[in-house]
């Protein structure tokens, strides 16, 4: 049963975030605007003066109306203020992962740190309004949040922040002096429960989903809560029970069974009354009955307000790659070819007979055909690990991009349970594939199986697990226990994608060049962890190359090209692991990294482009550590400002700063905000 715990304010105006209120609750209450109960047409129009919130508006664009900043002028950003939130002594690896970016209402900036603290900015000067820290509740409790985890932003609204924690709680705090109102359970914490994930709000509902499915928890889930009170209102499970719709995927033989974490948010259409999101893989990672083991690496709709499952596309079945759907969706309007029923006149003839004579009589009939007619059709779009992006009908969950069931190899050896085909987006994989064409040639079910540097490392090396040489493989190669097999691996990940209404482009930041080894794990040795699941299984050999290289990429949804027209593609010497926000006077902003290689020392920087071809127009200087968040825009006293969170990123983390063979890392906890002069 969850818990559900209610503070009364009263006692909120004493104690804020565990510690006894100073003078900041003053300052906080006379700069703080506390936030409507935003309506569904508020949430859905596109950000301007405020950042309302994860994703900018709901359809996931993260795109400003804002027009201060312009192409010709951008150049000329200079830094308004930074500061560091204090969480981070260290400035390495025991910092965990800064990857939020800040929500922004009425000159007020909310935003959450990797263990789950959650802070109030003023947005002008980047001065600390208020600051809640779970760690007391974490100490009471025996939990240990480690490093933290992926903590990608918080919501607001109702007067309310709401975030989610790294023990699998969801929290309510109060938006003006940053007290706790109530807290409740979504998946516990005994069961590997954990939120990676910003929470939506949506008409008095907040969304959820949580993620300990690689960590063996059972399955995974998204969820909605009464914004007032924090009761759940309904819960859908991405794993069904076997009884149930889906459960019929899995196989009635395994003992265990679970996975489909949820890493981003969910875009939502008001009028279609859907949430749209992408789930995550099943665990374990192999050794796993027959099945495609439905819901996960899916791309699903619900209806928001009751949790129903209204239509769903798998993009990989029977997944043993870790291929899931970590990145947010993007929802819009555009015009496809779409089978239509047309009523049309058809000429025919027949024989009669007339006056004794038979004579052949012309004659016309109306008949209902189907014809490929352009309209426009509410769309969404996901793109995989494969840096594949599926256009989907949003009504119906139809392809409006043409998407083929393509043939891979299978494997006869126990357990392995290979699915002999798999859904491959037809355009952007054949002539035009985001990452074969940065010179990885790793697209093996088009019939070409020639690799190259690529997999070099692993071609020239030994496999330490079995001591034999490495098999190198391709996209959706099954492998078994006898021979370690090298794929491709990870190549798009959480970095968040943004859509520019006036290009039709989303636009997609990731990674090149990764792979792994694939090793699998015995169904008899797969053990049952603390909390009561497998969790991954898997072994194998991780990235060996000594580079990553990163990819930033337009994609023209209505044609399914990369290059062309307003759609381009970029290949980076870094992995690209921040997301991009765009705006309406034709800019991009994007994070990266840092260079790594050669001994350089792995800063961060922000970059601003020309949407329409990619152009760089504008380079910040060097900031303290590597940008693993995405930009947000705002105003404050009729002043845009561009505000990004610094501090690195952990997963597959390749920003070393004394080069890519030394473990050590660069980590921070700043926020830059950028204004024009």
């Amino acid at each position: 049963m969850r818990r559900l715990s209610l503070v009364l304010l009263c006692f909120l105006l004493v104690v804020v975030g565990g510690a006894a209120a100073s003078s900041k609750s003053d300052a906080a209450k006379s700069a703080i605007s506390p936030a409507p109960a935003f309506t569904a047409d508020q949430l859905a129009a596109p950000a301007g003066d405020n950042w309302l919130s994860h994703m900018g508006s709901l359809n996931g664009h993260r795109y400003s109306s804002l027009t201060q900043v312009t192409t010709a002028n951008v150049s000329t950003l200079k830094e308004a203020w930074h500061i560091h939130f204090g969480t981070c002594a260290t400035k390495d690896a025991q910092c965990g992962s800064l990857e939020s970016n800040v929500v922004a209402y009425q000159g007020t900036l909310y935003t959450q740190t990797p263990k789950g603290d959650v802070f109030a900015l003023d947005g002008a000067t980047g001065a600390e309004l208020w600051h809640y820290s779970p760690q007391a509740q974490y100490t009471a409790e025996g939990f240990n949040v480690g490093t933290g985890g992926r903590m990608p932003g918080v919501a607001i609204a109702d007067g309310k922040v709401f975030a989610g924690l790294r023990d699998g709680y969801l929290i309510a705090l109060d938006q003006m002096l940053g007290g706790l109102i109530w807290r409740t359970e979504v998946l516990p914490t005994k069961k590997g429960g954990r939120i990676s994930n910003a929470p939506i709000y949506f008409n008095g509902m907040v969304l959820v989903g949580d993620s300990g499915g690689d960590g063996g928890s059972p399955s995974n889930g998204m969820h909605a809560f009464e914004a007032g009170t924090g009761r759940e209102i309904w819960t859908w499970a991405i794993v069904p029970a076997k009884n149930q719709p889906g459960g019929n995927t899995w196989s009635a033989n395994d003992n265990y069974y679970g996975g489909g974490a949820m890493w981003e948010s969910p875009v939502i259409d008001p009028k279609l009354q859907l949430a749209i999101f992408g789930t995550g893989n099943p665990v374990p990672w192999n050794s796993r009955g027959p099945g495609k083991n439905l819901y996960t690496d899916a791309i699903v709709a619900l209806n928001v307000y009751t949790g129903q499952l209204v239509w769903y596309y798998q993009t990989t079945h029977h997944d043993l790659w870790d291929s899931d759907l970590p990145n947010n969706g993007v929802n819009f309007d555009a015009a496809y070819k779409v089978p239509t029923k047309v009523k049309a006149k058809v000429h025919y003839t027949v024989k009669v007979k007339r006056h004794g004579k038979t004579v052949k009589v012309r004659r016309t009939k109306t008949v209902t055909k189907t014809k490929l007619v352009k309209k426009t059709r509410p769309a969404t779009a996901f793109v995989n690990k494969y840096g594949w992006t599926f256009v989907l009908d949003r009504e119906t969950g139809k392809p409006l991009l043409p998407i083929k069931e393509v043939k891979v190899p299978t494997l006869s050896a126990p357990d392995v349970n290979a699915w002999p085909t798999q859904p491959v987006p037809q355009v952007d994989f054949v002539t035009d594939d985001p990452i074969a064409k940065d010179g990885t040639g790793r697209n093996c079910t088009d019939g070409n199986r020639t690799q190259t540097n690529f997999y070099q490392p692993y071609a020239t090396a030994t496999d330490p697990i079995l001591q034999k040489p490495f098999k190198i493989g391709c996209v959706y190669d099954p492998y078994d226990t006898t021979q370690q097999v090298v794929e491709p691996f990870e190549e798009m990940d959480w970095p968040a994608s943004s859509y520019s209404p006036q290009n039709h482009t989303m636009i997609t930041c990731g990674v090149s060049a990764r792979s792994r080894g694939f090793l699998q794990v015995p169904k008899a040795s797969q053990v049952t962890g603390a909390n009561g699941g497998i969790g991954a299984g898997i072994q194998g050999t991780g990235d060996t190359s000594t580079s990553n290289l990163g990819n930033f990429t337009a994609f023209d949804v209505t044609t399914g090209k990369r290059s062309g027209g307003n759609a381009w593609h970029q290949k980076w010497d870094a992995p690209c692991y921040s997301g991009s926000m765009n705006t309406a006077s034709g800019l991009t902003f994007i994070g990266h990294l840092g260079q790594q290689a050669n001994g350089q020392d792995g800063k961060g920087y922000l970059e601003a482009v020309n949407t329409k071809n990619g152009n760089s127009l504008w380079k910040s200087g060097a900031l303290d550590a590597p940008v693993g968040a995405a930009p947000v825009t705002y105003t404050v006293n009729g002043k845009q400002y561009i505000v990004i969170e610094v501090g690195g990123q952990s997963h597959n983390d390749v920003s070393r700063p004394f080069g890519l063979t030394d473990p050590r890392r660069l980590r921070n906890d700043s926020v830059y905000a950028y204004v024009l002069p």
